[in-house]
C-alpha cells in the first residue's frame, strides 16, 4: 500500500512539474554562480566526493544508515541537504533527481519504519532557503552504493552531487 501511495505521488509531482515547465516565459532563467557544494560524511560513509557545478540548487549528501524496510530486508536511508538558490519556490522532489547505484543497478525505493526526515523533500522552498531530507533504498547486498544527484529537469544530466559509501 506504503509502495502504491509513493508511486502516486511520484507520478503527481513529474506531472506538476512537467506542467510548470510547459508555462515557461520567453525569457531564459537566471542562474546563480554557487560556491561548489561537497559531500562529506563520517569514518564509515563517504570514500569519495565530486565538487558540485554552477546550478539553481546547492546539493549535498550527509551521509547514509543501514536499517530494515517494513519487510525486514536490508535498507539504506540516504541523508541530503539543499538549498534553493532559484528565483521560485520549489520542493526538492520537483527540482532534483536522486539515484542510488550498487554494483552499477539502480537501487529501487524502499519503505522504513523507522521515522526519517522525509518532509523536507516536499517541502515548498523559497529562494535562498534550503531542507534537509532522507530517503530509503533497498540494498542487494553489502557492496559500496554511490548516490548521484542532478536536476529533474535538465538538458545535459549533469551531476551536481556525488558520493560513494560503505554499506558494510
Amino acid at each position: 500500500m506504503k509502495k502504491r501511495v509513493i508511486a502516486i505521488a511520484s507520478t503527481i509531482a513529474l506531472t506538476g512539474c512537467l506542467g510548470l515547465f510547459g508555462c515557461g516565459g520567453d525569457e531564459p532563467a537566471a542562474t546563480a554562480d554557487n560556491e561548489s557544494a561537497q559531500t562529506e560524511g563520517a569514518a564509515e560513509t563517504a570514500e569519495s566526493a565530486e565538487e558540485a557545478p554552477a546550478s539553481d540548487y546547492e546539493v549535498t549528501i550527509g551521509g547514509v544508515e543501514v536499517m530494515e524496510d517494513y519487510e525486514g530486508n536490508p535498507a539504506v536511508v540516504v541523508t541530503y541537504s539543499w538549498v534553493n538558490n532559484s528565483e521560485e519556490a520549489t520542493s526538492a522532489a520537483v527540482a532534483l533527481n536522486a539515484k542510488v547505484f550498487q554494483n552499477g543497478v539502480q537501487l529501487e525505493p524502499a519503505v522504513v519504519s523507522e521515522d526519517i526526515e522525509g518532509d523536507g523533500y516536499m517541502a515548498e522552498v523559497k529562494p535562498g532557503a534550503g531542507t534537509s531530507y532522507g530517503l530509503a533504498y533497498v540494498l542487494d547486498d553489502q557492496s559500496d552504493i554511490t548516490v548521484e544527484v542532478s536536476e529533474l529537469i535538465s538538458f545535459d544530466d549533469t551531476v551536481l552531487a556525488e558520493a560513494t559509501f560503505s554499506v558494510a
